[in-house]
């Protein structure tokens, strides 16, 4: 049975016993990643988020900025769902979604506390308190 070796070897050609030139090194080129003139590797990193700050809105803008959110809110969330058995409209929660929150992070601290009064007035309820 015939082994199946490679036929040039630790630079010998195994068949003529020859030795093989070794190769020229080709030119070191900086990695494609780094910055600068090739010395130093400086990795290519994603910009830091901004940190959010609340907001600083007074009397006014806070109310505008209340209903803004507020309409944008209505269109995302329907407004209530209809229930067969007593064939009603129903609101159970108001719910912000994730995406929504994290949008508007800087005004959720006014926000959320409107809403919950908005949705009280339109449901007929009143507001919920502790006891």
């Amino acid at each position: 049975m015939a082994r199946h070796n490679k036929r040039i070897h630790n630079g010998k050609d195994r068949h003529t016993g020859r030795k093989l030139p070794k190769r020229s090194k080709h030119d070191e080129t900086v990695k494609t990643r780094s910055v600068g003139t090739g010395r130093g590797f400086i990795p290519i990193k994603p910009q830091p988020r901004p940190t959010t700050v609340r907001c600083n809105c007074s009397g006014e803008d806070k109310d505008k900025v209340n209903e803004r959110l507020f309409t944008e809110l209505e269109k995302i969330v329907p407004p209530a769902t209809w229930n067969e058995l007593t064939g009603t409209w129903e609101r159970k929660v108001l719910v912000i979604p994730r995406f929504f929150a994290r949008k508007h992070k800087a005004h959720m601290h006014h926000f959320r506390t409107f809403a919950r009064e908005r949705m009280g007035a339109h449901l007929g309820q009143k507001p919920h308190t502790r006891r």
